[in-house]
């Protein structure tokens, strides 16, 4: 009776005892603005950014890579981990209790009679968590299961913009290759009208020269597209988890909607999982400091049995005994290693806490990034089809001299070389453009991932 008033005595102290929490880290100082031009046509993304290119197939595709990719499962599974250890953790701050039961028999090999003995009964058992040790550790795996998620989401982004860039590559390498070809049969008809003037002594072999090189200049960049198109859909395959070459049914690059509002810098804190990632890693090292300073002070243990002791099996359970014991253990000596510890943990603190500021840093610099190149992009695209008609006219103008013997053939090649160069460049600038497009989405974040489910299934 002595020893139950002792241990409530100390319970009752140990409640006045100040659990050790972690303090709360400075936030890093943001922009109030993003330093982009006025966007007057601005729309907010509501939804899974990708639907604003009003795409069947880029819905569908980044929707297979969503569910199939093996990367992004091994992100899931990674999360099923830290949700594991979490839950395994956080049994400590209950009490634990087990069965137990024993049965034994004696014969004597001489003389005396033979003996049986049977137990059974249960034991519990509970750390006192004075300190907030078990509280500190089991909160920083909980923040970890978060982190966790976040990486899931992370990766999930990450994954749908890669998709959205591929699946523009190869339209764009297609288109690419589709202009090549129109030049280069353009150029051999050319060639043979050239030729055949040649034969009628209206042309010289110069031009003949001249424009067989132009053709087999254009032929040469025939395999660079095929190349550029055959690795854009390899990369695709990969993202989406098979190795079969994927089918496009897309023609044409899509034209944009209008620029999403990017907000303010401050919006990315809840937008860009990666940043919340950060931010989670930052605080479960604050907590796991307090656990390491909690180590120093005791540790309390109580202990409760109760059993029932019989010399046989009918009378078991008859009477019982019950045991109630506390243990308590303090540091003395350890060569400091607890202080290292706590020094360990509070250099892992420092080095979150950078790696935060560095993460949210970056996060407004991409967002910057982009919108900046989004803006020029656009007007440099712009230009290029300014160019481009100013190249046409200027090309059918010089046809025009050249038949009338005005200009030798070498200006009619030079604009016809101007020309065909605008047109590949056109569709370059368009599909760098949709790139640039991707990557503020990408940079922007959203909610969208908060929706996401694993469907894997446990092998």
């Amino acid at each position: 009776m002595r020893l139950h008033y002792g241990l409530l005595t100390l319970i009752f102290f140990a409640n006045g005892c100040a659990m050790l929490k972690p303090g709360t880290p400075p936030m890093p100082e943001l922009p109030e603005t993003f330093s982009a031009p006025s966007l007057t046509n601005s729309v907010v993304v509501q939804s899974a950014w990708w639907h604003t290119f009003e795409s069947s197939e880029l819905d569908q595709l980044i929707n297979q890579a969503l569910t199939n990719s093996p990367s992004l499962d091994q992100v899931w599974a990674r999360l099923s981990q830290a949700e594991a250890t979490a839950t395994r953790l956080g049994a400590a701050r209950l009490p634990s209790i087990d069965l137990t039961g024993s049965a034994s028999r004696t014969e004597a090999l001489n003389a005396g009679a033979d003996t049986e003995h049977y137990s059974a009964g249960a034991a519990a058992s509970f750390e006192l968590d004075l300190w907030g040790r078990v509280n500190a550790v089991q909160m920083a795996a909980a923040i970890d299961a978060i982190g966790a998620r976040d990486a899931v989401e992370t990766a999930a982004m990450s994954l749908s913009a890669e998709v959205a860039n591929r699946w523009h590559q190869i339209i764009a390498r297609k288109r690419e290759y589709e202009i090549l070809q129109q030049q280069l049969h353009a150029n051999q008809t050319s060639l043979d009208l050239i030729e055949l003037r040649f034969r009628k002594s209206l042309s010289t072999g110069l031009a003949v020269l001249q424009q067989r090189q132009t053709v087999e200049a254009t032929a040469a960049l025939l395999p660079l597209a095929e190349r550029a198109e055959k690795t854009a859909a390899l990369e695709l395959a990969r993202l989406l988890g098979t190795t079969e070459p994927v089918a496009l049914t897309t023609p044409q690059l899509l034209e944009l909607s209008p620029l999403p509002a990017p907000g303010i810098p401050a919006d990315l804190l809840k937008q860009r999982p990666d940043v919340r990632r950060a931010r989670n890693a930052l605080e479960a090292a604050g907590w796991r400091v307090a656990a390491a300073r909690a180590e120093r002070f005791p540790a309390i243990r109580l202990t409760g049995r109760i059993e029932s002791n019989e010399p046989t099996a009918e009378a078991l359970f008859d009477d019982w005994f019950s045991t109630l014991a506390g243990s308590l253990t303090s540091p003395l000596f350890n060569a400091g290693a607890s202080r290292a510890t706590i020094r360990q943990n509070e250099a892992v603190l420092r080095e979150r806490f950078a790696a935060y500021r560095e993460t949210l840093i970056n996060a407004v610099q991409e967002v910057e990034q982009a919108l900046n190149l989004e803006h020029t992009q656009a007007t440099y695209a712009k230009a290029v089809t300014v160019r481009l008609d100013a190249a046409q006219q200027a090309y059918d103008e010089a046809v025009s001299r050249y038949r009338n013997g005005a200009v030798d053939y070498t200006t009619v090649l030079f604009q016809l070389n101007t020309l065909q160069q605008l047109e590949r460049a056109q569709i370059s600038a368009h599909a760098d453009q949709i790139a640039y497009r991707i990557a503020l989405y990408r940079a922007l974040g959203g909610n969208w991932t908060a929706e996401l489910v694993d469907s894997g299934e446990s092998p």
